[in-house]
């Protein structure tokens, strides 16, 4: 896959399931993957619904971070 191809698909996946996101086209152990990074475990549910299984051919990976910022914790 050519970088103007892996380009045009983020594009596609942004306009498509959230401007929100980010996203990245990775190898998985079931072969490439979009992985969708929704950054929190809310917003991560609503992507999952969002997204398809797969897109353009690529198995869809939404994951989000746990980590908790010092703020948060008070």
């Amino acid at each position: 896959m050519t970088e103007l191809e892996r380009n045009a698909i983020i594009l596609k996946a942004t306009i498509e399931i959230d401007p929100s996101c980010k996203y990245k086209i990775k190898n998985s152990g079931l072969g490439p993957a979009l992985v969708v990074d929704a950054g929190t475990k809310e917003k991560a549910a609503i992507a999952r619904v969002r997204a398809p299984s797969t897109f353009e051919g690529l198995r869809t990976i939404v994951i989000y971070s746990t980590y908790k910022k010092e703020s948060d914790e008070n």
